[in-house]
This record gives C-alpha cells, structure tokens and sequence, in this order.
C-alpha cells in the first residue's frame, strides 16, 4: 500500500507493505532458513529419499506461495492451497521421522516444515483445514518411524506430534487474535460512522429549530407591523389624526425592536440561558396588554422545570395564538392558561371575540389583513408540527364566542 507524503512541500511516495504482504514474505522467509537447519548439522545432503521428500515439500512451498501472492488469489487458488498444504505436511513428516530414526542425517528438524504449515493452517480458522494438515504431520511421522524402523523412538515422535498440534493450536489464536482485530476495527469504523451520522442529523434538526424559530419571529413581527402601519396610514389618509398616527407609527417602531431583539435571542439560543415558561408567558401577556389590549396569565399547578424544546413549543404556540387574536379579534379580551398536572403540562389561549369561519385566514372587517407571505394560513399547522416534534397535540376551535387553542405536552 501506498502513501503520499509531503516533505518540504514537495509529495514523497512512500510504500507500506498490508498485513497480507507481510505474511507472505514471512512464508518465503520460512523455507530457506528451515531447510539451511535441516542440513546444517552434515553440510551435507542426506539420504536420498529424505532429500526427496524434502524437495517435494520444497515445491509445494514454492507452489503455496505462488497460490497465496495477492495478484493471483481467486477462489480456485484457495480450494487449490489445501492440498498443497497437505504434501508439505506429509512430507516433512516423513522426513523429520527418517531423522529419528536416523540421527546421523540431521533431517529431524524437518519437522519444522509441518509446525510451520500447522500453525499457517490454524490462522485460517478453518476447521477442516487446521484439522487435516495437523493430522496429515502426524501421520507422515507416524509412517516414516514404521518406513525407516524408528518403532524405538515412539516418544520423539511423539514429542514432534505434538509439536505439529501445538502448531496448530498457536495458529488458531493467532487467527482469532486477527479476527478480533479485524471486528474491533471494524466496529470502531462503525461507530465513528454512527457518531457522524447523529452529528449530522443533530445539525440538520438544530438548523430546522433555528429556521422554525427565525420563520415565528419574523412572521408575528412583520404582520404586526404591516397593521399597525396600514392603520396610521388610514389614521392620516382618513381623518388628519396626526397623533393617533404618531401612536401606531411609534408602536410599530417598538415591534420592530423587539422583532430583531427576538431574532438575535433565537440564534444565540445555545449560548443563553432561556426565561422559564411561566416567566416568558407572563412577560409576553403584559407586552399584549402594553398595546391597549386586555389580557390575563394565570398559573395552576406547581411549576416545574420543562426540556427546553417543550418550553420553546409551548411559547411559540401561545406567540402564534396571541399574534391570530390581535390580527382577527382586535380589542377582545385574551386568557392565557399554563396548567401543570402530574403527566402533562397543559396551555391555553382563548379569546371572547366574534365567531368566524377560520381563524387564520379571515380578517375582522374593522381590521387590515397581513401582507401577502405573513402568516399565509399557517399558524395552527405550525403549531401542531412544533407540537408533534415533542410528543404533544393541539386542539383549536370556537369556544364562547371566541377562539380557544389548547395544548398539551407528557411530561
């Protein structure tokens, strides 16, 4: 595998061999210092037929590693390294059990190649493949003490016996050792992925918050400006009241402050500590009634601290039912409600204005409509999206000849 460095600003490519490299050039490591062991003690070849199973067990080695290099690995080359792996261990065996037998030759240590082959067969963790080869070096030791008559030296083909199995059984930890890398590594990526995953959807819902919030504010302020404007405007057009006209400019001026004021709260919304939901309904029901309306806040049950975005849901929906009595029941009286139960928090605002059809969409015919694009007929399903996103729900209708929006929120 390849990396691009930089090194003083000029790119350095710089090779790191994988895993599977290094395994592959630990098995063509393997063969050469085995077999330099082997003959070592002699500096001399042995008997023939030990250095013939040695060069068989040679060949398949060289033929496990043309099958196990990464530029010709295939499913065919896999099914075809088993057998191989098989005639390395046979043979070793038979070999190392002619040493045994036959200590003047020096090929005893060939048992080596078979632990070597055990230990390669267990990092598979393929159960038949780490049983047969373990077996196929047992048994080519087995038939070598009965070929080159060792029936003496049982206990040193015993003692090679289980080196071939300790082999094997070193290659399978080995192998889970691998695999549990392999899942923890695995899970780790997992995990990074999942953690990014809720980042991201905690900025997009944080951003839709902030959106919902800013759409809110900018609504409420802008209709109550375009009203208070249109009547000082009919004020002067109408009658000369320079005064009355001086008020509703004066008042819109007051809108629009606390409008800019409301939108730098809502995006510094993480930075600052947000009012209390009775404290931020009462200041809101005395900021009604500073325009010349009626309107009374009332508290039951025990307060409690609320989640933020439940409080936030409930003001937003008690901003959009006073903005809708201002806009279509001008002058009438407004109840604002905050009721706290055992499971739920409950809120609502009620007005005692005319009947009407719909309460976001018909104006009083007394009092100029918002612009085209304020409000727009989307109050109430504001509100039940706001709702909803908390678990809660909202009932609006005519109430006493008037209008009544009712929440609630579990808690």
């Amino acid at each position: 595998m390849a990396s691009v460095v930089r090194n003083g600003g000029q790119p350095v490519l710089r090779y790191r061999p994988t895993g599977a490299q290094l395994n592959w050039l630990l098995r063509l490591v393997e063969l050469p210092v085995v077999l330099m062991v082997v003959w070592w003690p002699t500096r001399a070849f042995g008997p023939l037929p030990t250095t013939g199973l040695l060069a068989l067990a040679s060949a398949a080695w060289i033929g496990w590693l043309c099958l196990s290099h990464e530029k010709v690995r295939s499913q065919a080359a896999d099914r075809a390294v088993w057998p191989v792996l098989l005639v390395i261990a046979a043979a070793s065996g038979i070999a190392a059990a002619s040493g045994v037998a036959g200590p003047d030759t020096g090929s005893s240590t060939a048992v080596a190649l078979a632990v070597i082959v055990a230990l390669h067969a267990g990092t598979t963790l393929r159960r038949w493949t780490v049983v047969t080869v373990s077996l196929a070096g047992v048994f080519g030791l087995m038939v070598g003490l009965l070929i080159y008559g060792g029936l003496s030296e049982w206990g040193a083909g015993t003692v090679d016996s289980l080196l071939i199995v300790g082999g094997a059984t070193g290659g399978v930890a080995r192998g889970l050792r691998t695999e549990q890398l392999r899942q923890s590594k695995l899970l780790l990526a997992q995990q990074e992925q999942t953690q990014q995953a809720r980042e991201h959807a905690a900025t997009l819902a944080e951003r839709g918050r902030i959106a919902r919030d800013i759409h809110d504010v900018l609504a409420h302020s802008l209709a109550d400006l375009s009203i208070q404007l249109e009547v000082a405007d009919a004020l002067l057009a109408d009658s000369g009241d320079g005064s009355g006209a001086l008020r509703y400019v004066r008042r819109a001026h007051r809108i629009t402050a606390d409008g800019m004021e409301e939108v730098r709260r809502v995006v510094h919304a993480l930075r600052s500590d947000s009012p209390t939901l009775p404290d931020a309904l009462a200041a809101m029901t005395g900021a009604y009634c500073d325009d010349g309306a009626e309107a009374r806040f009332d508290l039951l049950g025990s307060p409690r601290p609320l989640p933020p975005t439940v409080g936030l849901a409930l003001i937003r929906t008690a901003q959009e039912a006073m903005a809708n009595a201002r806009k279509h029941a001008p002058g009438r009286p407004v109840s604002v409600l905050l009721q706290f139960d055992d499971d739920q928090v409950a809120l609502t605002v009620a007005d005692r204005g005319e009947q009407r059809s719909t309460h976001d969409d018909v104006a009083t015919a007394h009092q100029p409509s918002a612009p085209d694009g304020v409000g727009g007929g989307y109050g109430l399903a504001g509100m039940h999206e706001r709702l909803r996103l908390v678990g809660g729900s909202l009932t609006a209708g005519q109430s006493a000849g008037g209008w009544r929006v009712h929440a609630e929120v579990p808690t």
